[in-house]
């Protein structure tokens, strides 16, 4: 138990810490820049929870969504392979860089999908964030357009997936411009066509790390409420 990162029982409610201004975020001013303008870092406590939970008896992971690598150093502590995939090259150099993991510069719309029995990943969140690359899902013009090449992905990923595999997969709903994005159910209606089994839903609050007196006029202004958690949604192969 010494060596448990986190702090909680394993809850349906997930208390996330503060990542903080570190690593890809160091030079934003989260003051006058939304802190979604790029890449956001990955929980650790989220990765270990995950290794010590859900992906136990995996021993090959997934990530179409490679990310700055935090996931795969996760899978690293605890002696599985991970094979991420992810178009930017900036990403790529980040993750061998400040986590000496070896991550792979491929597509997951089109390169070959690895056979696997687990998964871990944090699907881009189309127009919200900024990942640096020219053909990645972010530039699609219409959230249809997303989606559909976002169930795509899934399709060919989901098809790899030896049986029993379990997939953790990190998804968030967001407003820009006042239009609601319902990303978490688009996915669970995608994981569903695909044939995937739900095993568990885990809300990850932030909420401590909203402050109430910022936020609380903008939800009175506006008349809706603030985005402050996401949903590791977890899935089974039968």
């Amino acid at each position: 138990m010494s060596k448990i990162m986190y702090k909680y029982l394993p809850v349906s409610v997930f208390d996330v810490d503060k990542i903080g201004k570190i690593g890809i975020r160091s030079k934003q001013n989260h003051s006058e820049q939304s802190s979604r303008c790029t890449y956001s870092p990955f929980s650790p406590q989220i990765s270990e929870w995950c290794m010590e939970y859900f992906l136990r008896d995996a021993t090959t992971l997934f990530d179409p969504f490679a990310g700055w690598g935090e996931r795969h150093a996760a899978a690293k502590n605890f002696d599985k392979v991970y094979l991420g995939y992810d178009i930017s090259p900036d990403a790529i150099a980040f993750a061998k860089k400040h986590y000496n993991v070896h991550n792979i510069l491929a597509n997951s719309l089109t390169e070959e999908i690895p056979p696997h029995d687990g998964l871990i990943t944090c699907p881009p969140y189309w127009n919200l964030e900024k990942y640096g690359a020219n053909d990645g899902l972010d530039r699609l013009k219409k959230w249809e357009d997303f989606l559909a090449q976002y169930e795509t992905v899934w399709k060919r990923t989901c098809e790899k997936a030896l049986p029993g595999s379990k997939y953790c997969i990190i998804v968030g709903d967001w407003r820009k411009k006042h239009i609601f994005y319902d990303f978490t159910y688009q996915t669970e209606k995608i994981m569903e066509k695909c044939g995937m089994k739900v095993f568990d839903k885990v809300v990850l609050s932030q909420k401590k790390i909203y402050p109430i007196k910022f936020h609380m006029p903008q939800a009175k202004r506006l008349g809706y409420t603030v985005k402050v958690h996401q949903t590791l949604l977890v899935y089974e192969k039968v």
